[in-house]
């Protein structure tokens, strides 16, 4: 770190004023021109740690397309590849949901989604990554709350280009690099590398074969991180063969862990695992077998939904006002349309419930915040579908998961 401030001061001082008010900033530049965003780096560190080490090349990160780990800047060729450009809505995205890694959602009420400026985009809660959004000419009140505003693109210039980007329409323009730049004190005392983000990092075996059975990695995974294993026979040619991530509850792993069949003459593995940091603050469960879930929502009451011993199906009940009996009540199912995902800061669940003849698909995306004797507890946004996979209605609020 030390280094790095020795590096930046000299550039301070030849350059003078910042464009931005800010003193730590981003510069994109793009196939169509520059882009200077000052960050929010007191206010969303884990944004802005994770944006500065993955764009300088200072992280290791996870490839999904041969599951290798590597360590180079991040953005640089990616495309702009969603665009949306209408007039109560214009936004530009780039970069990709799976770094390897996901870290929480960080909210601030001064940082909004109004014209102009740097946010993740996610999947649910706590789902952030490596993908980013631009905001254009128009505010995104709907996303406030739910997607992670971390800086402010600079008036001018800059914000032209963004306007250019989202005219142009996805796939239209490139990140070519990212150049980060301090200019006070205060910015160059952010350590990026003292922030709390889970670290991601290749792992050598020794894997144990046993020829027409399967193939060990003897590896005993820590609690709270993801094991992945994906496989090729040509080195050039790869699919994923196994993903685990071990949850909070869960019992110690075993001292090896099987990770394919040995079925093949010659099989080549790239294996990495993440391996998240503030476990016990925040580390959610692998499912949700004979556990209750509470979603306290803006707009639906509350929904408890109580999960059996399988984790697949259960009863629920649905109370608008507290201290009233149930609104709706029944049974429900986990369904496949849209695959159950775990992860150590979030979940995602699909049910189709009993009950509610107009909206009976409920998608669930839980963020995990907190972790206490008896339960976990976060923030949650529920899709309420008629049919799997449509837009409906949605409400978010406060979570709570029940622990074994």
């Amino acid at each position: 770190m030390n280094v790095l401030k020795k590096a930046l001061l000299p550039a301070f001082f030849l350059t003078g004023a910042s464009v931005c008010p800010a003193a730590l900033e981003a510069d994109f530049i793009t196939s169509r021109g520059t882009v200077t965003v000052a960050l929010e780096y007191t206010k969303a560190p884990k944004a802005v740690a994770s944006l500065l080490t993955l764009s300088q090349g200072t992280r290791s990160w996870f490839e999904s397309a041969d599951g290798s780990v590597r360590r180079e800047p991040f953005f640089e060729t990616l495309p702009f590849d969603r665009v949306v450009n209408a007039n109560e809505e214009k936004l530009a995205e780039m970069g990709a949901p799976d770094p390897g890694y996901q870290f929480q959602d960080e909210f601030d009420g001064t940082l909004t989604h109004e014209p102009y400026v740097l946010a993740m985009a996610n999947d649910g809660p706590n789902t952030n990554g490596a993908r980013l959004a631009f905001t254009g000419s128009a505010a995104l009140p709907a996303r406030d709350g739910a997607n992670t505003v971390f800086g402010k693109i600079a008036a001018g210039t800059s914000r032209t280009v963004v306007d250019g980007i989202i005219a142009a329409g996805a796939g239209a323009t490139t990140i070519t690099s990212v150049v980060i730049r301090r200019t006070d004190p205060g910015a160059m005392a952010f350590d990026e590398f003292a922030v709390a983000l889970p670290q991601v990092q290749a792992v050598n075996g020794p894997l144990q074969v046993i020829p027409g059975s399967q193939v060990n990695l003897l590896l005993q995974q820590p609690k709270v991180s993801v094991l992945r294993a994906t496989a090729g026979a040509d080195l050039v040619s790869w699919q994923a063969r196994f993903r685990r991530f071990l949850g909070i509850d869960d019992a110690a792993a075993g001292a090896s862990v099987t990770i394919d069949s040995a079925d093949l003459a010659k099989q080549f593995y790239q294996i990495s695992l993440a391996r998240y940091p503030d476990v016990p603050v925040a580390g959610g469960p692998k499912g949700l077998a004979n556990r209750t879930l509470t979603l306290t929502g803006e707009g639906a009451g509350e929904l408890v939904y109580h999960f059996n011993a399988t984790g697949l199906a259960g009863t629920y009940e649905n109370i608008l006002f507290p201290g009233d009996p149930p609104f709706f009540a029944g049974s429900f199912q986990v369904r496949n349309e849209i695959p159950a995902v775990f992860n150590p800061y979030a979940f995602r669940v699909l049910l189709q419930v009993q009950g509610m003849p107009s909206t009976p698909f409920h998608l669930i995306r839980g963020g995990v915040d907190g972790v206490n004797p008896g339960s976990v507890t976060g923030h949650h946004r529920v899709m309420f579908q008629e049919t799997a996979g449509q837009n409906g209605f949605e409400d978010r609020g406060a979570m709570v998961l029940t622990r074994p």
